[in-house]
């Protein structure tokens, strides 16, 4: 095929200095809305809750305990109608340690038989948080409420945990300054730290151990995964897996508003609706700022990217040329590509197109 040249639509990470953020709460069921528009809120104020039953449990008594299904009722310690609570006895049999049937879920008994006992779950107050320190700007009775703000946001690549909110505290003072356990002291207790490079085992645990409400690094050696699914709050990676530097303009922004409070969302899809981990600081504005522009622009000359594959793995840069025909790279194989200025040393390298990610 003769080369020719060609629009490239790159995934894109966000790091905005200011703009309006806008952010969406929903119940997961019809429920009931608690604030009302233009209302001021704060991160932990409640915006919507509902009543939610979960569903209803079988338990096989008979099969637990050994014993035929006609003789069930001998063993039995709650009868239909009781209420009970996750992990009571609702049957016993005497005389073997360890023979005693726990309720799976509070709720309560609502029949007995053919050897089963079933339950149906109480019902669960479930409550959805402002997250954000904003006005509401659209309420839709029912179903939930937009929060809007103005202020800054800047995506990761990877996350685990939920969502915090705290003050930002930035331990590192370059992006690729590795966070050591050391680096780590009491004035953590309660804030959202921000590193540099990456993160080590010890740090978590000493992060873990002075109560931070969240971490937000450039990244992490993959080993680490299970032992950060397991912390008490949420991480965040920039840059993702392995030992990659912050990407600068991110470091340099979230280093910037150290000591203000930002609202954290570690929540991470890579499918059926891609969701990436944010961070979003309010910060005041003299007017009304528009949102950010959709998703989905083609790369172009004067755009600002992040190289996310060797051998510039998480170099950041501007597109100088979109080069109109194809070059032979490392690996033999000719590619479409741009001629892009990376870093403070101003070098320009030819990168293919699918190792480059729009930045903005």
């Amino acid at each position: 095929m003769a080369d020719q040249t060609i629009s490239f639509y790159p995934s894109e990470t966000r790091a905005i200095p200011l703009t309006l953020i806008q952010v969406e709460r929903r119940l997961p069921a019809k429920g009931e809305v608690l604030v009302r528009l233009g209302e001021r809120v704060e991160p932990t104020d409640v915006v919507a809750r509902v009543h939610q039953t979960q569903d209803f449990r079988i338990v096989d008594v008979a099969r637990k305990l050994g014993v035929p299904k006609s003789q069930v009722k001998r063993f039995l310690l709650k009868s239909v109608g009781d209420t009970v609570e996750a992990g009571q006895p609702i049957a016993m049999r005497g005389g073997l340690p360890g023979r005693k049937v726990p309720a799976p879920a509070k709720g309560e008994i609502m029949a007995v038989g053919n050897g089963r006992v079933l339950i149906e779950v109480a019902p669960e107050l479930i409550e959805v948080h402002a997250y954000l320190k904003g006005t509401v700007s659209v309420v839709t009775p029912g179903v939930g409420v937009v929060i809007e703000a103005t202020g800054a946001i800047v995506q990761g690549r990877w996350g685990c945990g939920g969502e915090a909110y705290g003050v930002l505290r930035a331990l590192a003072e370059k992006p690729d300054e590795p966070l050591r356990a050391k680096s780590i002291d009491v004035a953590a207790h309660g804030a959202i730290i921000v590193g540099g490079g990456w993160v080590d085992a010890a740090a978590l645990e000493q992060a873990q151990q002075l109560q931070v409400r969240g971490l937000i690094v450039g990244s992490m050696e993959g080993g680490l995964r299970a032992q950060a699914e397991a912390l008490s709050f949420p991480i965040i990676l920039t840059e993702g897996f392995g030992r990659v530097p912050m990407a600068e303009p991110l470091f340099s922004l979230l280093h910037g508003q150290t000591g203000r409070e930002a609202s954290i969302s570690a929540k991470t899809r890579v499918r059926f609706g891609v969701t990436r981990p944010e961070i979003l600081i309010p910060l005041p504005a003299e007017s009304r700022l528009s949102p950010p522009p959709p998703p989905g622009a083609p790369l172009s000359v004067g755009a600002r990217v992040r190289v996310v594959r060797p051998p510039y793995l998480g170099a950041v840069g501007v597109i100088e040329e979109m080069v109109a025909k194809t070059r032979r790279v490392e690996s033999g194989a000719r590619v479409y590509g741009a001629e892009v200025k990376l870093g403070a040393a101003a070098e320009t390298v030819f990168v293919p197109y699918a190792n480059l990610e729009l930045l903005r």
